[in-house]
This record gives C-alpha cells, structure tokens and sequence, in this order.
C-alpha cells in the first residue's frame, strides 16, 4: 500500500497551487510532497490517500 500527499500551498503572492507526492508511508509521502514547495510558498492543506494494488 502507498500514501499519496497532496499539499494545496500558496504563493507570496496569493495564489494557490498544489503539489503531490507518494511514498511507501504518509512520512516518506509527505516529506516528498514538502520537497516539491517552491521557495516562499506556505501549506495550507494537507491530503492523504493510499492507493492500494489491484488484487489477482
């Protein structure tokens, strides 16, 4: 199973955007997610999902 981050951010400016991320954990996805902030952007909402394999 693996954590998907998705991160709405906004820019000095004020306009949003988002980035998002996965991992093996929501830890690793966040910290992935994070990594993609551009300089002087800010958080304002975090989501998680995980995806799951399909089964046989």
């Amino acid at each position: 199973m693996n954590a998907i981050v998705t991160l709405t951010v906004e820019a000095p400016d004020g306009t949003p955007d988002h980035v998002s991320a996965g991992g093996q954990t929501y830890d690793e996805a966040k910290a992935a997610a994070e990594a993609l902030i551009p300089e002087g952007f800010k958080v304002l909402v975090i989501r998680t999902s995980e995806s799951r394999d399909p089964q046989p």
